[in-house]
C-alpha cells in the first residue's frame, strides 16, 4: 500500500506545505490449523508542515490518565496527561516493524518503531524509538478468555534536551463477555527516567492492580 496527503488534519490555506508520504507492505499465512505468521513494517514521512498531529493527537485517550499528575492538574490544562509527547512538530520520518506469530492459543505481536522529526524552530533532529512485546495466551471454547504479559520501552531526546527512556511491565488477564465487551484485571509497573528535576516526571514511577471494563462499536 502506498499513498500521499497534504498532512494536515486541520487545513489553512494561508499556509505552505510538502506532501506526506505513507508505505506498507505485509505478510500474513495461515500456515496450518495451528500456526498462523505475520509480518508487516510502514513509513510515514512529512517532509515539510506548519503542524503535524501524528504523534500529538490524544483521540484514542490515554492509559493510566492523571496518575502522575498533581493535585491541581484539570482535564483541560492537562488532557496529555499520561502520554509520551516527542514534538515533532514540522518534520518527521516514522519507520515501524510488527511481527505476530500465533500457534494454538498461544500468541506474540511485537513492534519496532523508529522515529526522528523536528519542530520549525529546532535546525537539527531528534530521535524516539520503541519497542514492546505482548505475549497472551487464549483459551476458552471461543478463546473469550485470556492471560498475559508486555513490556514496553520508549526512549528519546526530548524538545528540552532530556535524555529519557519510560519502561512499562504489565502482567494480566481478560473475559471477552461479547465479541465488543471486555473486562480485564492487570498489575502495572512504569518507570520514567532522564527527566529534569523541574519536571514532574523526574524520577516517576507508580504500580499497582487496575479493573477495567471497555465496550467497542
Amino acid at each position: 500500500m502506498v499513498g500521499a496527503t497534504n498532512g494536515r488534519l486541520n487545513q489553512n490555506a494561508n499556509s505552505g506545505t510538502s506532501p506526506s508520504l505513507y508505505a506498507k507492505l505485509g505478510y500474513d499465512k495461515q500456515i496450518n490449523p495451528d500456526l498462523r505468521v505475520r509480518f508487516t513494517g510502514s513509513i510515514y514521512n512529512v517532509a515539510e508542515t506548519l503542524r503535524t498531529d501524528f504523534y500529538d493527537g490524544d483521540r484514542a485517550g490515554s492509559r493510566y490518565y492523571y496518575v502522575m499528575e498533581n493535585t491541581a492538574a484539570t482535564s483541560s490544562a492537562n488532557f496529555r496527561s499520561g502520554q509520551i509527547l516527542p514534538g515533532f512538530t514540522n518534520k518527521l520520518t516514522a519507520v515501524m516493524i510488527n511481527p505476530f506469530v500465533k500457534y494454538k492459543g498461544l500468541e506474540f505481536f511485537g513492534t519496532y518503531e523508529n522515529t526522528g522529526g523536528r519542530t520549525r524552530l529546532e535546525t537539527n533532529r531528534r530521535t524516539f524509538e520503541q519497542y514492546a512485546a505482548d505475549l497472551l495466551y487464549r483459551f476458552g471454547k471461543d478463546e473469550n478468555f485470556y492471560f498475559g504479559g508486555r513490556y514496553n520501552l520508549v526512549k528519546g531526546r526530548t524538545q528540552a534536551k532530556e535524555s529519557v527512556d519510560i519502561t512499562r511491565f504489565n502482567i494480566g488477564g481478560g473475559w471477552f463477555m461479547t465479541r465488543n465487551i471486555l473486562v480485564k484485571l492487570e498489575y502495572v509497573n512504569q518507570k520514567y527516567d532522564g527527566y529534569a528535576t523541574t519536571n514532574i516526571l523526574n524520577g516517576g514511577k507508580f504500580n499497582g492492580f487496575m479493573a477495567e471494563a471497555a465496550i467497542a462499536f
